[in-house]
């Protein structure tokens, strides 16, 4: 019942599942003015550092009564941004309940005041756990990861999900549980990676966005960064990779976040990564620990995974990254972090 009551309440405020697309599309001039990153000259990055935090959000009542009592802000898994500067943030499941109704992924709307503004039912998708908007093809990208298979797909005219690429998360060679693909690119190319494995993982690259023209391409990875030698990295303990993102001008590098945890803190960094071969490169840019200050305080991180870019600043690059948790307030934050380049 609420579905209808909902759409009907988004409709007036121009963000109805049906329009969406539409909306952004209406939009792509903006879209391209702001991000320009498909036809940007190449810029080298430079190490990046923190301006702000952000972990508290108000929620706007006035649609909010209107979804199931048991939607919170919570496990956030993906980013992206609005022209204008509001950022959709999706959900990989609507509660923590592992009931098969309550896998439903949920796409909010945050403005540049810290206020949901909207909170939409993400196209009947489940355990989303990347969002990409893609102006050269105005089409809305998702990742998502259930415990029988992983993927990437995409929003059609219809408000549908289409699946594009699908992994067994049992038989892959590529994932194996709680591993499967987190991250999400689209510019020129399309790419998408896969959190972990023994000592790297697996990133794919489809030229021009042409699956037929796949290429694979092995991430180096310390599996171990953050254990001690008496831990054994596995479904949540260790290092993998959480997000990856185009770097405006650049078709051979991207911006990679990697995420550990061991147990009891989780340790965040930035990597721009370069294609070497069948391989990558690495260069670290934001290394972000439990030792770390933010204005002479300490700030622990937390489970970090999604990012997007901001607008420059002065010159500098800013990005976003939001961290997802779990659905569980007691323990974890939903942190909304700012950046941006030394």
């Amino acid at each position: 019942m609420y579905q209808k009551e909902v759409k009907k309440y988004l409709h007036t405020h121009s963000y109805c599942l049906s329009i969406l697309p539409k909306f952004l599309l209406k939009n792509g001039l903006i879209w391209l003015v702001l991000y320009g990153s498909f036809t940007a000259q190449a810029q080298t990055i430079r190490p990046f550092e923190i301006i702000k935090v952000d972990s508290t959000f108000t929620i706007d009542s006035t649609f909010w009564n209107l979804y199931p009592k048991n939607l919170t802000l919570g496990g956030i898994s993906g980013l992206e941004r609005l022209p204008g500067g509001s950022l959709l943030l999706i959900s990989d499941r609507q509660t923590p309940s592992a009931e098969p109704e309550f896998q439903d992924s949920w796409m909010f709307v945050l403005d540049s005041v810290n206020t949901i503004t909207a909170a939409i039912p993400f196209f009947s998708v489940q355990n989303g756990e990347a969002l990409r908007w893609n102006n050269l093809t105005h089409m809305l990208w998702y990742a998502y990861e259930s415990d029988e298979s992983t993927g990437i797909g995409y929003i059609n005219s219809l408000g549908n999900p289409t699946v594009v690429a699908e992994h067994s998360m049992i038989t892959s060679p590529f994932t194996s549980h709680n591993r499967g693909v987190e991250s999400l690119s689209i510019a020129e190319d399309l790419w998408y990676g896969f959190e972990g494995g023994l000592d790297s993982t697996v990133f794919i690259r489809w030229p021009d966005r042409n699956k037929t023209k796949e290429q694979i391409f092995t991430y180096p990875l310390d599996k171990n960064s953050c254990l001690n030698t008496k831990q054994i990295a596995g479904s949540s303990l260790g290092n993998g990779v959480s997000d990856i993102l185009n770097i405006p001008g650049e078709r051979n590098k991207i911006l990679v976040l990697e995420r550990c945890f061991n147990g009891k803190y989780s340790f965040i960094k930035l990597f721009e990564a370069e294609i070497s071969g069948r391989t990558f490169t690495k260069t670290e840019l934001f290394d972000w620990n439990p030792s770390s200050t933010f204005q002479n305080k300490p700030i622990k991180p937390d489970n970090m995974e999604g990012m997007v870019w901001g607008d420059d600043i002065d010159g500098k690059k800013t990005l976003y990254l939001i961290s997802d948790n779990n659905h569980n307030p007691k323990y974890q934050r939903t942190i909304l972090l700012k950046l941006k380049e030394k």
